[in-house]
């Protein structure tokens, strides 16, 4: 029994020491393969990092050679030059087709370059305009006035309170009011001399015209009241509700009119009428015409007779 135990053991440790060996042989061919891998991949990067350096200098050549392309460059929009610019087509309200053309006054819509500090001196006498006077019936009662006694309060020193002189002050419950008014008439309104007060609408209209933002159309005249009518024609010309916003100005007479109930204060009453339901919209007659508005509207609608009536009372004071 001995022996075939010893025997059973032999074979045992055989069995272990050859699959030993097979691990071991094993492992160096895997090593092996990696390494060859490993070259194989290390030349292809050292290729590929040569050939990259060599694309890039190829870029950069180019880079050097070209400079500057004139078919990338974006196209920049730019205003019509004078006197190019004063040469407006006419358009059709109702149609927004164009039915003639027709040239502006250079004193009155080229002036160049547009003043801004003029601009802003006249919104800022038309602000000062419409804040006006106040009321001068307005007037508190100071300490003098105030009813109460003169005596001091308290001690000046000891309590660890305030020093108080008297039950008037202006912070105290039924004290005087501190800066209140005092019933004199308080006038905001400021000085600025007409002719600075043409010269900006001049420069606003100059302005507007130098945008873009001009339009010339033969008359200012809706066919109907309705306010659906109206929007039809100004979404032609991409004005009203969720749009630009628009200024008309119109000169109509009453002489021109084939009646005389469609024309009132200069205005096609038409269009006063379906203007009053539409947003960002305001209609004027060319004497209430008036550097803020033309400034706070993006586009300006003139007919022809606003046109001719703004050239000649701008201009009386040039000749």
């Amino acid at each position: 029994p001995t022996d075939a135990a010893e025997v059973e053991a032999a074979a045992r440790l055989e069995d272990a020491v050859s699959s030993v060996a097979l691990v071991e042989e094993e492992s160096v061919e895997e090593s092996a393969t990696s390494a060859s891998e490993e070259g194989e991949v290390g030349y292809a990067e050292d290729d590929y990092d040569e050939d990259h350096d060599e694309y890039d200098s190829e870029e950069d050549e180019e880079e050097e050679r070209v400079l500057f392309d004139l078919s990338t460059m974006q196209d920049v929009p730019r205003a019509i030059p004078l006197p190019q610019r004063l040469h407006v087509p006419v358009l059709d309200i109702k149609s927004a087709e164009e039915v003639g053309t027709f040239h502006l006054s250079p004193q009155t819509f080229g002036c160049s370059p547009v003043r801004v500090d003029i601009l802003q001196r006249c919104v800022v006498w038309q602000r000062n305009k419409k804040r006006g006077r106040r009321n001068p019936g307005a007037i508190t009662k100071t300490i003098n006035t105030k009813r109460g006694s003169g005596r001091k309060v308290r001690p000046q020193k000891g309590g660890g309170q305030a020093r108080a002189g008297h039950r008037r002050p202006p912070h105290w419950r039924g004290g005087a009011k501190a800066h209140g008014p005092k019933g004199k008439v308080q006038d905001y309104t400021t000085k600025l001399n007409k002719k600075v007060r043409k010269m900006g609408v001049r420069h606003a209209l100059s302005q507007k015209l130098l945008e873009g933002n001009l339009i010339i159309t033969s008359d200012l005249a809706s066919p109907s009241h309705k306010t659906r009518v109206l929007n039809e024609m100004l979404g032609r010309f991409d004005v009203g509700k969720g749009a630009d916003s628009a200024l008309f100005i119109d000169d109509a007479k009453l002489e021109d009119a084939e009646d005389e109930s469609t024309v009132y204060g200069g205005v096609d009453v038409n269009l006063r009428v379906a203007s009053g339901n539409i947003q960002r919209i305001k209609v004027l007659n060319q004497m209430a015409c008036n550097v803020y508005d033309m400034l706070k509207y993006k586009k300006l609608f003139l007919s022809l007779s606003a046109v001719a009536s703004l050239e000649q009372r701008l201009e009386k004071d040039l000749k």
